[in-house]
């Protein structure tokens, strides 16, 4: 599959939005994607690249980071389910450790859900780790509350 990973623009945001409502128990807001992109913050979209010339690459994920000082915090990464469990979040990751690296970040910073074992899992796998826990941190839609993860990465050798 021949992918690209391109500076995520409001034009992209009704395709974001449709994977972002099938994705997410508790989905970002059109709202929350504009003011990420407004203020500044590192938001990309995956897309395949389109076998004609006339049609729109397709959306395959997109991810949104916030620079803080020498750290990143990702704030939403998120696979379209029909392209899930190809790699394609452990792809995004790799752009953007070596991007971060390249502009000396330390650390890049995520919550997950504790009932979001793939993804723990596929973090763990890439050298994040556990250095807490947010209690009560996500809604659920029966008006309860879920613990998120938070992990780290360090992008420098210790």
């Amino acid at each position: 599959m021949d992918i690209r990973l391109l500076p995520m623009a409001l034009k992209d945001l009704d395709e974001v939005m449709s994977i972002e409502k099938q994705s997410h128990v508790s989905p970002w807001t059109i709202g929350n994607f504009t003011d990420s992109l407004h203020a500044g913050y590192w938001a990309y979209s995956l897309r395949q690249l389109a076998v004609d010339d006339e049609a729109r690459d397709p959306l395959l994920g997109y991810c949104v980071l916030m620079p803080v000082l020498e750290e990143l915090q990702l704030l939403n990464i998120t696979i379209a389910p029909d392209f899930q469990r190809r790699g394609l979040a452990r792809k995004i990751l790799r752009v953007i450790e070596d991007a971060a690296q390249s502009k000396s970040f330390t650390d890049i910073f995520l919550e997950v859900r504790v009932s979001n074992l793939p993804a723990i899992s596929l973090y763990q796998t890439i050298g994040y780790h556990e250095v807490g826990r947010r209690k009560d941190y996500y809604p659920l839609p029966n008006g309860q509350r879920e613990d998120a993860l938070l992990m780290k990465k360090s992008l420098v050798n210790e």
